[in-house]
């Protein structure tokens, strides 16, 4: 639990760190700042909505889901097993960070603060009907936290229940031995 802690606060540190140095840096600026051509730009945007600018205003509607997000995060997050479940616990872990992240900007300013663009992806976009979107790390820290939870339930979860059932069926097999070995001394 104290590796999620920790995953949280920085994840909510560097969001909230960055987002301060975008609305510093970059507020004033109109014009999109391009640090690799094609691949990432920065520009400070307001978003009132959710991602890629959906439900403007609706700033009720987030809290009811912020909250009802937090309340389910952090119930599995207190039931999460870094040792067993490493994949699922830092998702888990991730969800709650970008959530926290996205809240308090709605919180503090009724907005989120996206400031990241990743042209490249806006062409594969326009494809589904979005387009020119902007992001932030909280935004980032839920997306790789989702394709975690999806790769721990595809890939790793089938192999849990695999190991439980041989540890299982080795418990069995011990108890049944015992039980032989209780019944040959009764004998």
């Amino acid at each position: 639990m104290i590796i999620g802690l920790i995953i949280i606060a920085v994840i909510i540190g560097l969001d909230q760190g960055l987002k301060y140095l975008a609305k510093f840096l970059l507020e004033s600026k109109p014009e999109t700042v391009t640090w690799i051509p094609y691949v990432l730009e920065f520009k400070y945007v307001e978003n009132s909505g959710a991602a890629w600018g959906m439900l403007q205003g609706k700033q009720i509607f987030f809290f009811i889901i912020t909250i009802i997000a937090l309340v389910i995060f952090g119930y599995l997050f207190t039931k999460s097993d870094f040792k067993k479940k490493k994949v699922y616990s830092i998702s888990i872990a991730l969800l709650i960070a970008g959530t926290l992240g996205n809240a308090l900007d709605r919180l503090f300013l009724s907005y989120v603060i996206d400031f990241i663009h990743v042209p490249f992806l806006t062409y594969i976009l326009k494809i589904v009907g979005l387009s020119n979107f902007y992001f932030n790390i909280a935004d980032l820290a839920l997306t790789v936290g989702v394709v975690l939870v999806m790769v721990d339930l595809f890939f790793f979860e089938s192999k849990r229940e695999k190991l439980a059932s041989k540890t299982e069926e080795v418990i069995i097999s011990n108890e049944t031995v015992e039980d032989q070995k209780r019944d040959s001394d009764e004998n």
